[in-house]
């Protein structure tokens, strides 16, 4: 079972700054952008829509952080850092899910987000945040 651990930074309204200020200090490259008004469903206004939900910082192939910010400037110093665990199997990810919300609490219940790759955030007892993912690999037939 393969899992990647990337730290996730959380702003208020600023990531879009942030991100470029990593950009540099890392020489890495910003990929994978996405907006709130991008998501299916978003009703906020436009200045909300144009805050960024996620983005990566990323060198030579590798994700360093992911990035995002809220829509409701509820982000302070304690609570910016979060964690991203990437799971390459299905069952590893609801294993984790499992185990982490038994005591924790849900904060966004397992989705499917994009071809059928699956998504959830949730903190623990200890007030860890954390964002499980399972990325479902798609094979492309030549």
């Amino acid at each position: 079972m393969t899992q990647t651990v990337i730290p996730y930074l959380t702003f208020n309204g600023e990531a879009g700054v942030a991100l470029e200020f990593y950009k540099k200090v890392f020489q890495a490259e910003i990929t994978n952008t996405r907006y709130f008004h991008e998501m299916e469903g978003f009703s906020g206004d436009k200045f909300l829509g144009e805050r960024i939900l996620h983005a990566r910082l990323t060198k030579d192939t590798n994700d360093l952080f992911y990035f995002s910010d809220t829509l409701d400037d509820e982000t302070d110093a304690g609570n910016r850092l979060s964690v991203a665990v990437i799971f390459d199997t299905e069952e590893s990810f609801v294993h984790a899910f499992a185990l982490l919300s038994k005591t924790g609490t849900i904060e966004i219940p397992i989705q499917e987000i994009y071809g059928g790759s699956k998504y959830c955030q949730l903190i623990d007892h200890y007030s860890i945040h954390w964002h499980l993912s399972f990325e479902k690999q798609t094979t492309t037939k030549v």
